[in-house]
């Protein structure tokens, strides 16, 4: 006959394997965070190259007046269907005012940055929202603000299902 495991016992096994996972989740944690200060060291050390290089031209140039550009990627982490409800999210807190596909975008990449994502372009993001937001008119949920055949930046609400 087996032996019954006391309860007590079950309890200190289901702790030290709980406690050897969140372990294990930090480590992983800390080396991203450690990847991530490593390329942000190599960044400043860029940055400060060229503000050297910048200081010795004889047309001077104040570098605290020159303005970040935005760059090209985002790092975001959407989990499936995260992208759909963020969009209709997004469309509800505006109260049935058009918002453009822009300000969708801005309002996904403030909502579900992460630094520890990979870096994915802008305009792929950008892209796979369009097509979200145009799959989303067709299912009847969007109503689109602009002609279909425009290169123009579209506006987008929730459609009216009062009437």
């Amino acid at each position: 006959m087996a032996q019954r495991i006391p309860s007590s016992l079950k309890w200190l096994i289901d702790k030290r394997a709980r406690i050897d996972a969140e372990i294990k989740k930090t480590r992983a944690s800390l080396k991203t965070a450690e990847a991530l200060i490593k390329e942000l060291s190599g960044l400043e050390e860029d940055l400060a190259a060229i503000d050297r290089s910048l200081g010795l031209h004889e047309i001077k140039i104040e570098v605290e007046n020159i303005p970040p550009v935005r760059s090209h990627y985002v790092r975001i982490k959407l989990p499936h269907g995260e992208l759909t409800r963020s969009i209709l999210l997004c469309l509800r807190l505006q109260e049935g005012t058009p918002v453009s596909m822009s300000a969708i975008a801005a309002f996904i990449e403030a909502r579900h940055a992460d630094l520890t994502a990979e870096k994915e372009s802008r305009a792929a993001l950008h892209r796979t929202i369009h097509y979200r937001l145009k799959n989303l008119c067709r299912s009847g949920i969007l109503q689109r603000h602009h002609p279909a055949e425009t290169n123009s930046e579209g506006l987008w609400s929730l459609k009216d299902t009062s009437g």
